[in-house]
């Protein structure tokens, strides 16, 4: 069978799988941060902002998957840096996330950064207090006149706006990763300059 007719297999293509799962993701979390800044309903703001915080989660994942298959140190030390880079720009983003996806356990005041010293969530005692203070909710900041949605889970805040821009230049990251372990580099930030453009455009 030549190379031009043979099947693709997924198992041998990683690195894409993950860059085009981090993408949709990333599209996901944009589009809800549009509705949110934009239509004006409060009620679908606040139905949102939880499920946008788990895309940034699906976003990483992404990535992470791209990292591991990647086949040249060089573009997995990018990746690397970007998720690095990443972590600085959304502190907390993954307790956040852990808050919301096991609310089970949190309302009751038994999940794991709760209790952390007891291992297991049945051997906890549910505790009213830190139920409480692991709530979560969508808050409204100021930064420099601007009106920002930020989604709090427990003592974690996730700015939406920054974590969008974070996403986004990571899924960029990840894409010239991907073209600098095909032997086709672009200079680093080349492709978030002139993806993020043509969407101001848009």
């Amino acid at each position: 069978m030549s190379e031009a007719t043979r099947a693709w297999r997924p198992t041998e293509h990683g690195a894409n799988i993950g860059h085009t799962s981090a993408w949709m993701a990333h599209r996901k979390v944009a589009l809800d941060l549009h509705r949110i800044l934009n239509e004006g309903d409060p009620d679908r703001a606040v139905m949102d902002a939880p499920y946008t915080v788990m895309a940034l989660r699906h976003v990483l994942r992404g990535v992470e998957m791209t990292r591991t298959h990647l086949k040249t140190e060089e573009a997995r030390k990018l990746l690397g840096e970007a998720l690095a880079d990443f972590d600085k720009a959304v502190p907390g983003g993954k307790k956040a996330r852990d808050v919301i996806e096991h609310f089970d356990e949190y309302a009751m005041g038994i999940g794991n950064l709760q209790q952390p010293a007891v291992r297991y969530a049945k051997d906890r005692t549910p505790d009213d207090e830190l139920s409480e203070m692991f709530n979560h909710r969508l808050e409204w900041d100021q930064l420099d006149g601007e009106r920002r949605p930020v989604y709090a889970a427990g003592p974690f805040r996730v700015d939406l706006v920054a974590a969008e821009e974070a996403a986004f230049r990571l899924v960029c990251d990840a894409y010239e990763a991907l073209r600098l372990d095909e032997g086709n580099p672009v200079p680093r930030g080349w492709t978030y300059e002139v993806q993020r453009g043509s969407l101001r455009e848009w």
